[in-house]
């Protein structure tokens, strides 16, 4: 899948998730935030991030709505890994010495 088209099936899940009406106004405002900042070309992991970070206290408190619960758990992961990579890439001279 291209990034494209991850951008565009992350917009359909955030406009599914803002209709749901089981969903709480909290959770919709910070939906609606995301989707909207996707919609005008913004970084997409920075995107998700905010969001995610946004989200992270109501999901601790457990407040998160049964929809949004695990689109949460799948919006926690993104941007990880390119973030944890380069933070492992960078260490690799302190940690093994230039090669």
């Amino acid at each position: 899948m291209s990034k494209s088209e991850e951008i565009e099936n992350m917009v359909l899940k955030l406009y599914d998730l803002v209709l749901n009406p089981e969903i709480n106004e909290k959770e919709r405002i910070l939906l609606i935030e995301a989707k909207t900042g996707l919609e005008k070309g913004q970084y997409y992991p920075k995107v998700m991030n905010n969001l995610e970070r946004s989200l992270r206290p109501l999901a601790i408190k457990g407040e998160l709505s049964k929809p949004v619960s695990p689109f949460y758990m799948e919006i926690s992961t993104i941007g990880k890994f390119e973030k944890e990579l380069g933070r492992g890439m960078a260490s690799a001279p302190i940690t093994f010495g230039h090669l």
